[in-house]
């Protein structure tokens, strides 16, 4: 069961990110080896936003909490933390965006890199629900890791076939509703 979790998760925060990868990959000219390495520095990003967040996470439940309530409080704020996150994606989603049909020749790491550190306080959340749920920390930041650095090479990848406007809503609002019925899902098992 947790193993499942944690892939919902992972799925949705990767979901985040390949949004925003949509969004720059539909400006660029040609795609080069720049969008593998982005792929791998939001991976690492990611993965230390969620690890960050699981010693917050098992830290906030240790010692006297932790031995008297801490199944119902484990599940209720693990499942409060992710609704609030997966809210914010849908907000994201549906709120009125402006897309920039300003091209680049390459991948602009700086700016990717930016964005992307916007993002890691979703993993950051995340990370803190997964730490007090006790769920396995290698599980979760390779995971976390693995589905970034994919979706964020698919984003690239995605955005300048197809354009970015209508994939990113929809990614974002994918996540965002993955990570509200992980939420849910936490409250009733």
């Amino acid at each position: 069961m947790h193993a499942m979790f944690i892939l919902l998760i992972s799925i949705a925060l990767a979901l985040g990110i390949f949004s925003a990868a949509v969004q720059r990959g539909a400006n660029i000219v040609k795609l080069d080896r720049r969008m593998a390495e982005m792929g791998v520095i939001a991976g690492a990003l990611q993965l230390l936003a969620a690890a960050a967040g699981y010693g917050i996470g098992h830290w906030i439940l240790s010692g006297d909490i932790q031995r008297t309530k801490s199944a119902f409080l484990a599940h209720v704020l693990a499942g409060v933390l992710l609704a609030v996150v997966g809210a914010r994606m849908l907000m994201v989603a549906f709120q009125k965006k402006t897309l920039f049909e300003h091209r680049m020749e390459k991948i602009d790491m700086k700016a990717d890199v930016l964005q992307t550190l916007k993002l890691c306080v979703n993993s950051l959340l995340a990370g803190v629900a997964c730490g007090i749920m006790r769920f396995n920390l290698l599980s979760v930041i390779l995971t976390v890791f693995a589905a970034t650095a994919v979706c964020s090479v698919i984003g690239y990848i995605s955005g300048r076939a197809y354009g970015g406007e209508q994939s990113s809503r929809i990614a974002d609002a994918v996540g965002g509703g993955l990570l509200c019925a992980v939420g849910v899902l936490l409250q009733i098992l």
